[in-house]
């Protein structure tokens, strides 16, 4: 059996592109590194954007453990790789790949896409990593993805968009979600909990 443990990178920057962590979200991911580390975690896995980079960075120093960055674990699409895109416009775009799970957007993935390239990752590193314990760092849309893609929607919990009234997953800032592999069999243990940075 493997465990994944799946962290949503802190709080960003609010800028298209490729921001950095915020103050809060060096704080969050300060809590976390210090959550995870009686942890037994083996390996850090990260996306290649600066925000999760950042995140990384900052729990590997701590677990005194190498991060490695895997170009599956990036968000569905990000806000600023649209030249010219407001995020009014950004924000529109994504609302429409949270209704259809197929929708692709230009440019990016669609949210069946993101969470199929998330299980492949963890299929991969489940092998290679057997009866261990992995850190992913990666976005709240591609674990959403993933869990839609695995799991029964009926035992995931759901927000609503008031505005469109289209349902999605919300995967929080540096919460932890754990899921547990044997078999080619996932487990959800944990979803999106913040208990870490209670004290924050």
């Amino acid at each position: 059996m493997t465990t994944f443990y799946l962290l949503r990178h802190g709080d960003k920057e609010f800028m298209p592109g490729n921001p950095p962590l915020s103050s809060q979200g060096t704080k969050q991911a300060e809590a976390t590194a210090k959550y995870l580390q009686n942890k037994n975690i083996t390996a850090i896995f990260t996306s290649k954007l600066k925000r999760a980079q950042d995140t990384a960075q900052i729990i590997s120093q701590v677990l005194n453990l190498p991060m490695y960055v895997d170009e599956r674990l990036k968000e569905r699409m990000n806000w600023g790789d649209k030249e010219g895109q407001s995020f009014e416009e950004f924000n529109v775009e994504w609302r429409k790949t949270d209704k259809d799970r197929n929708y692709k957007p230009t440019p990016g993935n669609s949210s069946f896409e993101t969470g199929n390239n998330l299980k492949l990752f963890l299929d991969e590193i489940s092998k290679k990593y057997n009866n261990q314990t992995i850190l992913v760092i990666t976005h709240g849309g591609t674990i959403g993805d993933f869990l839609r893609n695995v799991f029964k929607e009926e035992d995931l919990p759901f927000a609503v968009n008031k505005e469109t009234n289209v349902r999605y997953m919300e995967i929080l800032e540096c919460s932890i979600t754990v899921v547990e592999e044997e078999n080619s069999k996932y487990i959800l243990k944990t979803i999106n909990s913040l208990n870490h940075l209670r004290d924050i």
